[in-house]
């Protein structure tokens, strides 16, 4: 009995405590990772690295699942990394599924708006604070073991909205605001694509807008992030107002460390030929 009394204990400070939404609010420096290849062992890897302080795991881009998911979050349980998950789209019933197999924070893709921001929110939140569906016995609360679930979890959950297009850009502070937004994350990629230069994260005219948001949000008090690509990204982008960041990710890596290696093979094939 005192066995499963502890069991339940655990399972309920583990549920409360949520230290990514902590830095958030204390608009702290910290790094993350970008996982997309939906694979558990290569999640448990970068989980063991300490310069790594959180893992976000995508749906939008990526072959994540719902199964894939459970298996990459059961990888790094024990890793004390929190978890970032982004869905599909701004839809409650994504936003419930993520929410109920272990995620306590949210990347929301591309919110445009102030209404499109309060209802990310509301999809994370049990009534009558919001619309999230109700179960009693999913992974987020330990299968029903974590009775008070209800009363906390509401004020635990991590919302981030990313900005993706220039509308989004004009509205930044309204959407910022949103009463349960966190932080806002801008997605360079897409926001280059929108202002006319796809594929251009560093054209002159993208950067400059890039510091002019990170400008606005240091002066609003907002948390910002952004992916990036290395420390140098990291340096210039801290110097412009952002604060948490992705550092690269899995696929890029991977892609980088199998090129360097095909053009080492290449070169020795081609002196063993000789």
């Amino acid at each position: 009995m005192a066995q499963r009394e502890m069991m339940a204990d655990m399972h309920m400070r583990a549920a409360q405590e949520n230290p990514f939404k902590h830095w958030l609010g204390q608009n702290r420096i910290t790094l993350g990772f970008w996982n997309a290849l939906a694979n558990p062992m290569l999640a448990e890897i970068v989980a063991e690295h300490p310069g790594f302080e959180w893992m976000l795991f995508d749906t939008e881009h990526a072959p994540n699942d719902i199964q894939s998911l459970i298996a990459q979050l059961q990888a790094i349980r024990f890793s004390g990394k929190p978890a970032v998950g982004r869905p599909v789209q701004n839809h409650p019933a994504e936003i419930k599924r993520l929410l109920d197999i272990g995620f306590r924070n949210l990347l929301i893709p591309n919110v445009q708006t102030v209404e499109e921001a309060k209802q990310a929110v509301a999809a994370t939140r049990y009534p009558p604070d919001g619309t999230r569906g109700v179960s009693a016995y999913h992974r987020n609360n330990g299968y029903g073991r974590v009775t008070d679930y209800f009363q906390f979890i509401n004020q635990s959950i991590g919302v981030v909205v990313q900005i993706e297009s220039a509308q989004a850009v004009e509205r930044m502070e309204q959407i910022g605001g949103v009463e349960g937004v966190d932080a806002l994350f801008v997605g360079p990629g897409d926001l280059a694509a929108d202002l006319g230069y796809l594929g251009q994260i560093r054209h002159p005219e993208v950067q400059a807008v890039l510091q002019e948001i990170g400008r606005r949000a240091r002066n609003a008090g907002i948390a910002l992030g952004i992916t990036s690509h290395g420390i140098d990204d990291v340096e210039r982008y801290v110097n412009w107002g952002y604060r948490f960041f992705t550092m690269s990710s899995d696929v890029v890596l991977f892609r980088q460390a199998v090129a360097q290696l095909s053009d080492l093979a290449t070169e020795f094939g081609a002196r063993a030929k000789d």
